[in-house]
């Protein structure tokens, strides 16, 4: 039996609001100071989980679509904020990783396609209008991809 999990985290928005009135006890000696609102930034660690798909995303309007087939001890894990990000990726490899960063910006695009045995594709874009497309077949292989600015366009293909 193949065990899969997907953990998909959406962003929590906080507001800080002081309360007032009485409804806490205490004396009302006057104000005290808007509290702290607790950290709504979401840690990732890796599980027992056969498989495991992570996504993270913050800002307005950001796609991200990813896909595991028959894949053992794999990971692929997603984070974007920012603005109109989109991020599509296909594993089919096993004991490999996908992982793509697109901040600080917007209108970024990452395609990853990996059907390597013990592989990394790493995607790192900041800033805007960023394309890197990506396919991986060759197993022990890595690709490594960062583009800072803007309209900066990256293709590897390793078979």
């Amino acid at each position: 039996m193949k065990l899969w999990k997907i953990v998909a985290v959406s962003a929590l928005v906080v507001s800080g609001s002081a309360f007032a009135g009485g409804g806490y006890g205490g004396g009302g000696s006057g104000p005290s100071g808007p509290s702290t609102p607790p950290s709504t930034v979401p840690t990732f660690s890796t599980t027992q989980w056969n498989s495991e798909i992570q996504i993270y995303q913050e800002g307005n309007g950001n796609y991200a679509n990813a896909d595991q087939s028959g894949v053992k001890n794999s990971l692929t894990a997603i984070n974007q904020n920012g603005y109109k990000n989109a991020a599509t990726t296909s594993q089919t490899g096993d004991k490999s990783l996908i992982s793509i960063i697109q901040k600080n910006g917007g209108l970024n695009t990452a395609n990853v396609n990996q059907s390597a045995d013990q592989s990394q594709v790493l995607v790192s874009q900041s800033g805007w209008a960023n394309l890197s497309q990506n396919s991986q077949s060759a197993n022990g292989s890595l690709t490594s991809v960062t583009q800072v600015g803007t309209s900066n366009v990256a293709y590897t293909n390793q078979h």
